[in-house]
């Protein structure tokens, strides 16, 4: 598989998957939210656990084989930010980012007082980078991950 093969089938996978939206078949694992994309042979599994701290991964596979993954761990300080659900600005961040065609940071998108912002070291094939969404400047959401081919 290409890397540019790749990058299409996640960026089609997350506009599909976005924040909880999607199929949700049962869970490999006990206890995990799963959501799953299928499409031309792979398949896009993010499979978590937890609300406002949760810990997840996304798996895709490949004639039933793991090919890429990527590890998250997602902090929140407050469920509402200013009166608005951070999720759907969260939402609307993230589709206007892969709208762009763009899968690693940096990134930035702003509404308002909330700002979100990525930044990314490396590329898909072995990265390293954070999410982190301000409000007026002060953090209240983090996400760090880490990811890339697997063999």
């Amino acid at each position: 598989m290409e890397l540019e093969q790749l990058e299409r089938f996640l960026l089609t996978a997350r506009e599909r998957t976005g924040l909880g939206q999607g199929q949700r078949p049962p869970p490999e694992r006990p206890g995990a939210v799963e959501i799953v994309f299928r499409e031309g042979g792979l398949t896009y599994r993010d499979s978590y656990f937890g609300q406002s701290r949760l810990i997840g991964q996304e798996v895709v596979r490949r004639a039933g084989l793991v090919v890429w993954a990527m590890n998250y761990l997602v902090v929140t300080q407050t469920p509402l930010v200013a009166g608005e659900e951070l999720a759907p600005f969260l939402q609307r961040a993230q589709l206007a980012r892969y709208r762009e065609r763009r899968l690693l940071g940096p990134y930035h998108f702003e509404e308002r007082s909330l700002r979100y912002e990525d930044h990314t070291t490396g590329e898909l094939g072995l990265f390293q980078g954070e999410t982190v969404v301000c409000h007026n400047q002060q953090p209240v959401f983090r996400m760090p991950y880490s990811g890339g081919w697997v063999r």
